[in-house]
């Protein structure tokens, strides 16, 4: 197929999936275009790499859960796949939620494990944007972007999880109870850590961390922190790597930091508030994209199951049965559900976010030479009180707790909708089967197992009906906005 015809082909498939975005191309081709040109390189990374190395991988890792794809990852680096959601004037595609839900659907279909190296780097991205820590932007978010076109994959990855605290440093009612491990000591220029975090998806293979800890355990909720970690770092190192059921070409890994100094320009935002911007935004931010992850491993294992039904057995094909075709109609129908439970979601973190992102002085930053930006005097003015006290008053300018506290719901709603559908839908798929060989069988055993993980991470679907609960319809939950304090004064 031309890669004409395959952008035509994959229009025609978004708007059939997805109604709204008809109505978007309407007022705006130019995005809708954009969309399209994302998950095409999807597509063809999948076809070129994915399908046909998926199931050596998922086996080479069981067997040596050490190991790690390389070769792929270099490979996500000639699609993009590593900076789908780096502003384009820093050299990236300037995707957002929307964007990077689509991609990950497209990228699931074919194999999650694979998919959540990249969903893994782009959550360990997603602090510095939600954050506004611009000065970090031409020396990170660039770099990454750099390293992304020589076909060197920069991967990060985000560290929240500890191991006696997980549910907990997700939410704020939980966090003031939470048996926390790991705290940052202040000290002379900066912070000492200590500790470990744990379930660290792309941990052992990142080169940057964005990690969340606070700086006393009497008081964690009023000072959670946004850290940036180097893994050159002296006194960090990998514990170990999980032995995994699914999604095991992403390893996720235990990590430990003994007497790590972390300079006081890696605070991300301020201290006190990794609550806000270093959780719970970016939680909003990432939760949509994991509901997408979902419907991607369900309506992979519907395509695989409409190939096993489409079969003639004794001369009959399944598909020819009316029970088999309403099987097929009810998990589509819960497949719609999901899709569109996780597109209001992006599209509400958009409208928030976007608008921050997208305003006149982020946009004349940004317009900037990039080697002002990244020069001392520029960064300095970044790092201090007035730069952190501007961003702050761009991000109040540009959209509200109320509106950022609606899309944290909405995104909670698509993380649960979308993992417990992709795990009734592989179970049905695998029923529906039976014990017949036929080639279909691993890859839906596998999008079984890989499934029950997007019920997991980002916040068990428990913790995610609760936040749903009170950012969504009880007015329990809120979150806040820095305040801009320009030089110290309100």
């Amino acid at each position: 197929m031309s890669p004409r015809a395959a952008s035509g082909e994959t229009a025609r498939r978004l708007k059939a999936d997805f109604p709204a975005l008809e109505a978007l191309r309407a007022r705006d081709r130019g995005m809708f275009d954009s969309l399209v040109g994302v998950v095409q390189e999807c597509a063809a990374f999948n076809r070129r790499h994915a399908l046909p190395a998926a199931l050596e991988i998922d086996r080479r890792v069981r067997e040596d859960h050490d190991y790690f794809a390389w070769d792929i990852a270099e490979a996500g680096c000639g699609h993009g796949l590593f900076s789908l959601i780096i502003p384009e004037r820093l050299g990236g595609r300037g995707g957002l939620a929307v964007a990077f839900s689509l991609a990950m659907e497209e990228l699931c279909s074919a194999c999650a494990g694979i998919a959540n190296i990249f969903g893994a780097h782009a959550l360990g991205l997603v602090p510095l944007l939600t954050s506004g820590s611009m000065a970090h932007w031409d020396t990170h978010l660039r770099e990454t972007a750099l390293a992304e076109k020589r076909g060197e994959p920069l991967i990060w990855a985000y560290a929240i999880t500890e191991p006696s605290a997980g549910t907990d440093v997700e939410e704020p009612h939980f966090l003031t109870r939470a048996r926390l491990s790991m705290r940052a000591e202040r000290v002379k220029g900066g912070y000492l850590l200590n500790g470990r975090k744990c379930f660290i998806s792309n941990g052992a293979v990142a080169r940057w961390l964005t990690l969340t800890t606070c700086t006393d355990t009497a008081r964690p909720l009023e000072t959670w922190t946004l850290f940036l970690i180097d893994r050159e770092m002296p006194g960090f190192s990998v514990a170990r790597n999980e032995v995994k059921m699914g999604q095991r070409a992403c390893p996720a890994s235990e990590l430990l930091f003994e007497d790590v100094f972390v300079p006081e320009d890696n605070v991300l935002g301020r201290e006190g508030e990794g609550m806000d911007l270093g959780a719970l935004l970016v939680l909003a931010a990432s939760r949509a994209p994991v509901g997408a992850i979902a419907t991607g491993i369900a309506r992979g294992t519907l395509e695989r199951l409409r190939e096993w039904a489409g079969e003639r057995r004794g001369g009959r094909r399944p598909l020819d049965e009316q029970s088999v075709q309403m099987a097929l109609a009810d998990m589509h129908i819960e497949l719609q559900k999901s899709r569109w439970a996780y597109l209001n979601a992006a599209l509400a973190f958009d409208r928030s976010l976007g608008r921050v992102l997208d305003s006149s002085l982020t946009g004349g930053v940004l317009r900037l030479p990039a080697s002002l930006r990244a020069g001392r005097n520029w960064q300095r003015l970044m790092k201090s009180p007035l730069g952190r006290g501007i961003v702050n008053a761009v991000m109040r300018a540009n959209t509200t707790g109320e509106e950022v506290t609606r899309a944290l719901a909405l995104a909670s709603l698509a993380k649960v909708v979308g993992g417990d559908t992709a795990v009734q839908v592989t179970a049905r798929c695998l029923e529906m089967l039976g014990t017949e060989p036929c080639p279909q069988r691993p890859w839906l055993e596998k999008a079984f197992r890989d499934a029950k993980l997007t019920q997991i991470y980002e916040g068990t679907n428990q913790l995610n009906r609760l936040t749903y609960y009170l950012a969504g319809l009880e007015g329990g939950l809120e979150v806040a906005l820095p305040e801009p304090l320009l030089m110290g004064v309100r």
